[in-house]
């Protein structure tokens, strides 16, 4: 379903007639229109809520599974039907969609004999692939054209031409393909798994010195948008902060002085890897400017959106902007596509709304009596057992946090004690890197309450150490800004309001 899903989402309802043309007489094709229909109103309904409109009996599943391959195989078709004019696409995506759309049918006109259309085909595509810098079209537009030429016709010429081209595109291509593979590399080992950036910083010095050295010969849209990536995330793994945002930048600038490569999807991976170095270097006025700049870039409800709201929400808290952050709270969680994310974006601003419902509870944020919010269940929050995995190390700090901070505001200072061992055993095994410095200490400052008792004046000698320490180092030495969705300095002083009166 997810597959089908996904598919409707992107041929819009005005290309159902496009489907009816190629459509078969008949209950099937009834059905057809009938599911593409019930998934493009109800994609949030269960499977099993779809199958009930269709089928009953042993059977249905089994039906229904045909039913969906059909589906999905005239959507598939369907996509090559898709007006690649359409003024909602920026000019280098339209010329993507035409060009790639053009190539495909050269490949078929060839296969079908059709040579006449197809060479005439691929010489056209091929300047605008040229002009759009679509490497892997040139360099397989170029063989077939040098083929043609070559041993069809013999035009020494034109073969002479085509096979210099076909050379060219060759180092192109393989130049990309290097790019592509080093910002892999460094994604996988560093932005997904979440591994220490000391171990990788070497690899990505030497990767974003190949890559300079690489744009000095070479360019193309691909090359570009890789290679300014692996030299970004160079600077970010060493938490060069300035110079990630400096790298970024020239990204930027390159491809807003190359126009017709400027694709909002280009522009938004510069403008949105810009976001946590501003929050780690207190940047946070030009930081919430950045955050709405890629939110321009992006088409609302999906994943990219998504993760530029979470920044701005964070943002917004930095500043002490509670309210707006709410705000954003509320766009995000009743947006239509929420229910659609991935686990992971839904667990971050589940998170989020624990520290709403926080704020709530102890006056920093006004909510109206009828808002969802106040349906949270801080019962079963304080039961969840975080996931102790290096890619969610985040949110499992927060998690163990705000489960203190909310029995502290109850005053159930019994389960904070159940509570510290568990605490004591995360901080061993999980943050003693430099990169989660912080949340030691933070974590450490509240291992403290029981130990002096819940006494306000006492927990803040016991605490002091670990409180310079969390001073001494800055948060711009977290590995990223999500680390602190709330700069600890702020909650340590919400933690001792919850102790006021307990002299």
């Amino acid at each position: 379903m997810k597959e089908l899903i996904q598919l409707v989402e992107i041929i819009s309802p005005n290309k159902i007639k496009q489907i009816e043309l190629v459509h078969t007489d008949g209950e099937e094709s009834n059905n057809l229109q009938k599911l593409y229909r019930a998934i493009a109103e109800n994609g949030a309904a269960s499977e099993e809520e779809i199958i009930s409109m269709f089928y009953e009996g042993r059977n249905k599943k089994k039906y229904f599974n045909r039913l969906k391959r059909e589906l999905k195989e005239r959507l598939i078709n369907t996509l090559f039907l898709i007006d690649a004019n359409d003024s909602k696409y920026s000019e280098v995506a339209s010329a993507y969609y035409q060009c790639y759309k053009n190539a495909a049918a050269v490949k078929i006109l060839l296969a079908r004999g059709a040579r006449h259309v197809a060479i005439r085909l691929a010489e056209d595509t091929m300047k605008k692939a040229e002009l759009f810098e679509f490497t892997d079209i040139l360099l397989t537009l170029s063989k077939d054209l040098r083929f043609h030429y070559g041993t069809i016709l013999g035009d020494s010429d034109k073969f002479l031409f085509y096979n210099s081209q076909v050379e060219h595109f060759s180092r192109v291509y393989l130049a990309e393909l290097k790019a592509e593979e080093y910002f892999t590399t460094l994604a996988l080992h560093f932005t997904v798994s979440g591994a220490a950036k000391a171990e990788f910083s070497e690899l990505a010095e030497r990767y974003a010195h190949d890559m300079e050295q690489t744009l000095l010969e070479y360019h193309s849209y691909r090359l570009s948008l890789y290679a300014f990536s692996v030299i970004a995330l160079r600077h970010e793994i060493a938490n060069d902060h300035e110079n990630t945002i400096a790298a970024c930048r020239r990204a930027v600038a390159y491809f807003e002085n190359n126009n017709h490569l400027a694709s909002r999807q280009a522009l938004f991976n510069f403008s949105y890897r810009m976001l946590s170095s501003f929050i780690l270097l207190r940047r946070l006025e030009e930081g919430k400017r950045e955050a709405l700049r890629c939110l321009q870039w992006v088409d609302k409800g999906l994943f990219n959106w998504f993760k530029a709201m979470e920044y701005l929400f964070i943002l917004h808290l930095h500043s002490e902007e509670y309210q707006k952050a709410y705000g954003i709270y509320k766009t995000v969680v009743n947006q239509e596509q929420f229910s659609q994310q991935y686990s992971g974006i839904q667990e971050v601003w589940y998170i989020n709304e624990a520290y709403i419902f926080y704020f709530i509870s102890i006056g920093i944020i006004e909510a109206g009596r009828d808002d969802a919010i106040t349906d949270f269940r801080v019962a079963r929050f304080l039961n969840e057992v975080p996931t102790y995995a290096k890619d969610k190390r985040g949110n499992n700090i927060s998690i163990l946090i705000l489960q203190v901070l909310f029995l502290l505001l109850q005053q159930q200072y019994g389960r904070i004690i159940d509570r510290v061992e568990s605490l004591r055993t995360y901080t061993h095994r999980y943050l003693r890197r430099d990169e989660t410095f912080r949340s030691n200490c933070f974590i450490k400052m509240l291992m403290q309450l029981p130990a002096a008792n819940f006494h306000k004046a006492a927990v803040i000698r016991k605490s002091r150490k670990y409180w310079e320490k969390l001073n001494s180092v800055g948060i711009i030495n977290n590995q990223s800004a999500d680390l602190e969705v709330m700069p600890y300095e702020k909650l340590w002083r919400f933690v001792l309001e919850s102790l006021e009166g307990n002299e």
